[in-house]
């Protein structure tokens, strides 16, 4: 099946041009305004946004911030589109999590080129396996966070079982390791009490009735994750 990629921008010859690139390749979708594109955000069912970012109403960069906040949509790459080069605006972006930056004037095969490598990248992205920590005590959160990141997981850290809860039902990591720390409640008590979550969701969960960092909690992390 062909990846769908969404194209949102005013100019009707921009998108005529950027779909006539892209559909030998891909299922195109395409959206000539960016209130519109808030309005049927999760209808499109894209693979990769294309987002301009000068449009009246609602701005690529308004509408931004309202995907990076939606739980369905957050881990969609959206590379954004502009009629001029501008590091800076490039570097802000990158850094609040878009997948690219391109010039409405590059070639077909710079534009297939560049797609390409992004789909590529969140692919591998997708295979590293996340681990979801609830423990209260914060340092022992971090030691268990930096060690689990060092090795290559992804790693989401949490203080309460209110927010783990709701992080498995959006997110659905891979391993959810319950800390020693649970805020005085007995780490199987926690387990316990969300275990119908957990079994939903099909989350791994690893109960830690004491406290143990570095080459041993590596060592538990890959046992249980090898059961997936």
């Amino acid at each position: 099946m062909k990846k769908r990629i969404l194209i949102v921008d005013d100019d009707i010859m921009t998108l005529k041009i950027l779909k006539k690139y892209l559909d030998e390749k891909y299922d195109v979708v395409t959206e000539n305004a960016g209130y519109r594109f808030i309005e049927k955000m999760g209808s499109y069912d894209a693979d990769l946004i294309l987002l301009d970012i000068e449009m009246p109403v609602v701005n690529g960069l308004e509408a931004f911030d309202r995907v990076i906040n939606n739980p369905a949509l957050k881990d969609t790459p959206v590379v954004f589109l502009s009629g001029v080069s501008n590091p800076n605006l490039v570097r802000e972006l990158m850094s609040k999590g878009a997948a690219g930056y391109l010039v409405k004037t590059i070639p077909k095969s710079e534009l297939l080129s560049r797609i390409e490598k992004i789909f590529n990248e969140a692919g591998k992205r997708e295979d590293i396996p996340e681990v979801l920590i609830l423990d209260n005590d914060i340092n022992n959160l971090k030691t268990m966070r930096d060690s689990l990141t060092a090795e290559g997981y992804k790693v989401k850290g949490v203080r309460t079982s209110v927010e783990a809860v709701d992080y498995i039902r959006d997110h659905h990591p891979n391993l959810f390791i319950i800390g020693h720390d649970s805020s005085g409640v007995d780490p199987q008590a926690v387990y316990d009490s969300i275990a119908e979550l957990i079994r939903n969701e099909r989350v791994i969960s690893l109960v830690m009735e004491e406290n143990f960092f570095t080459s041993e909690l590596i060592d538990r992390v890959k046992e249980a994750l090898s059961t997936q």
